[in-house]
């Protein structure tokens, strides 16, 4: 989308003008030749805000130093509405205990940067038969990492493959 640039200095069209400072005070109306010698005698620049037919409003500011202004805040905008990505972490009924303390450690991290989780637990061909088992596996896992996750839903099995679902305690 494209940015409305806002007029400046010479680009203003108005005879008359409101005039504001950049602290906010509203100097009044005046023309807009006495508007331009009062911005450069503070070495400042005027920037159209609002235009209508009978008033024109003009800021008088440092023109680069809004547009500094400006992109810091985009920035941080940007920043804050980053939405956490799904991690997920895969074990096997038949993962051992150093193994999944690892895993636990990689669940850590992932806590530390506030992302949801994911812990998928899937049986193939004849491990169908150790479900019991795999559910045992997946349960202590999932409870292992109930100081810093909170369980969103129960342990689901789908077909061969047990899901569940973690969201960060804060």
């Amino acid at each position: 989308m494209k940015e409305k640039k806002n007029a400046l200095n010479d680009k203003i069209r108005a005879r008359t003008v409101q005039i504001i400072t950049d602290e906010g005070e509203n100097l009044g109306e005046m023309p807009l030749s006495e508007a331009k010698t009062m911005a450069k005698e503070k070495e400042l620049d005027l920037m159209e805000i609002w235009k209508n037919w009978d008033t024109t409003i003009v800021k008088m500011l440092d023109y680069w130093k809004h547009l500094y202004r400006q992109k810091k805040q985009a920035s941080k905008q940007k920043q804050q509405s980053k939405t956490p990505d799904l991690k997920t972490i895969r074990i096997t009924y038949k993962i051992w205990d150093h193994d999944l303390e690892i895993r636990k450690k990689q669940a850590e991290k992932f806590w530390a940067l506030h992302h949801p989780l994911k812990v998928s637990l899937m049986l193939r061909w004849r491990e169908n038969h150790y479900s019991s088992l795999a559910a045992e596996k997946m349960d202590t896992f999932v409870n292992s990492l109930s100081e810093m996750y909170k369980l969103e839903w129960t342990v689901r099995k789908n077909w061969n493959t047990f899901i569940a679902m973690l969201k960060p305690i804060k």
